[in-house]
């Protein structure tokens, strides 16, 4: 297995990859610049892409937040929520629809059940459904790992929105629309279908409906007093007003209601979405409760399915990235008059999530690429650039030159060492070009390069 693959599909129940090479976790800490000079940076990187965009596509406005270390870092709202009320966006009161991000939600609610021992992640979900079965049609039993990964191989059928007047349950909504085309676990496809399906086997076996089972276990021990889910036509009250954007102007349009309601209809503040990522870097836990085990967490944070081990894929809920050598776990979200972004940097015990009028907007990739340039260039390899001596060196001893080799950053952002060249492909992580071997650097407590290991007894200590 290639090094680039290992970074990319740890196994469920796998330490983060950092682990593998005794990395300090209290190293991202110690390296970050002091949370009032992060903030401002924040702010300084994020403001006048936000600010451009708006005006330059005519989004009436948007909201950001970005945490770290714990706590929200920075936090803002632009522009406003209504044109004709002109209504100022406020992060902690103004709601936004979150769209598909709410399938990241449901994800974390489902990873619940096997939690708490109601649901084997690899066991057929025909074992947990109630309401409907999953009908065979030639193909391998569905589980909730397929479904949670998009592995389920279900058809993604139109003809999911309606008026808003008769919502209907999930069992009806999912009757007759479960179309299998290919053996579920071997290629990934989003499937809204695969997220309704972990929504219904959630109300199963919960015995509660989607929204109020979410608003026991999620919303209110997260603190996330704003969340909740629209389900019928009178739930848009206090919401942000969508908005179609045309060469420039916005123009007010109707909300959109969907039968699919774990995989598009939660509303929220930017600032709950905020504490949502807060949740997630503190390993499942809001303040003393625990909303998921650091097990299920880390599924959620790490690649579980890929069409090819060299490109971003799946994990349990969230969809991965790799940017300026960090892994990203996020989700994004459109729905008529909205886009979202809700993205996590575990490695740097960081995230943001970020919203805006338009759908389809790319304002939260533009943001996305200026925050991670901003606070996590690339290249930056000047860090692991210096002097090793071998662990096979006797330290009590004059020193032997033989034992010292030298680690050199290329202006090609890749490392040189004994005449090879390495890849990064995760923070102090990096692959040899031809993909054969890894090399591993471990920080110390002041969160400086310490060590690096290309395996077992390969391991020397930074002296210089």
């Amino acid at each position: 297995m290639s090094c680039a693959r290992a970074a990319a599909e740890p196994r469920l129940g796998d330490m983060p990859i950092r682990y593998l090479f005794g990395l300090a976790v209290a190293a991202c800490a110690a390296a970050a610049p002091a949370r009032a000079d992060l903030a401002a940076t924040v702010a300084a990187t994020v403001d006048p892409v936000i600010e451009a965009g708006l005006k330059s596509s005519g989004a009436p406005g948007a909201a950001f937040v970005f945490v770290q270390g714990g706590r929200i870092v920075y936090r803002r709202g632009y522009g406003v929520a209504d044109l004709e009320r002109g209504e100022k966006v406020d992060p902690a009161r103004t709601v936004w629809p979150i769209a598909s991000i709410t399938k990241a939600v449901t994800a974390m609610a489902a990873l619940q059940l096997v939690d708490d021992g109601l649901v084997d992640l690899d066991a057929d979900v025909n074992r947990y459904l109630k309401r409907l079965q999953v009908p065979a049609q030639g193909y391998p039993p569905l589980t909730l790992r397929h479904l949670l990964s998009h592995t389920g191989g279900l058809d993604e059928l139109p003809g999911r929105q309606f008026d808003g007047r008769e919502p209907g349950d999930l069992a009806t909504s999912l009757r007759d629309r479960i179309v299998r085309f290919r053996a579920p676990g071997v290629l990934t496809a989003y499937s809204t279908y695969g997220i309704m399906l972990a929504g219904l086997l959630l109300e199963d076996v919960s015995a509660e409906t989607y929204d109020a089972r979410l608003r026991e276990r999620v919303f209110e021990p997260a603190g996330m007093a704003s969340a909740r889910v629209m389900v019928r036509s009178g739930d848009e009250r206090g919401v942000a007003t969508p908005y179609r954007l045309d060469d420039g102007r916005a123009e007010r349009m109707p909300f959109e209601w969907y039968r699919s309601t774990p995989a598009s209809s939660i509303v929220a503040t930017a600032e709950d979405m905020g504490r949502l990522l807060l949740v997630h870097l503190a390993g499942g836990l809001a303040g003393e409760t625990r909303l998921l085990s650091t097990r299920m967490t880390a599924a959620m944070h790490s690649q579980q399915a890929t069409v090819h081990p060299e490109v971003p894929g799946w994990s349990l809920g969230l969809q991965m990235d790799r940017v300026n050598g960090r892994s990203i776990a996020e989700h994004g979200g459109d729905i008529g008059g909205f886009s979202a972004l809700f993205a996590l940097i575990p490695e740097e015990d960081a995230g943001f999530f970020i919203v805006n009028h338009g759908e389809g907007s790319d304002l939260r990739f533009d943001v996305k690429a200026a925050l991670l340039d901003a606070l996590y260039p690339p290249n930056g390899l000047a860090e692991y650039a210096g002097d090793y001596l071998s662990s096979f060196a006797c330290r009590s001893c004059p020193r032997d030159p033989d034992a010292v080799f030298r680690i050199e950053a290329s202006a090609d952002g890749s490392l040189s060492l004994w005449g090879q060249r390495w890849i990064p492909v995760a923070r102090d992580l990096f692959v040899r070009d031809d993909g054969k071997r890894c090399l591993g650097f471990a920080r110390g407590p002041d969160g400086r390069i310490a060590a690096v290991s290309a395996g077992s007894w390969r391991v020397a200590d930074r002296i210089r």
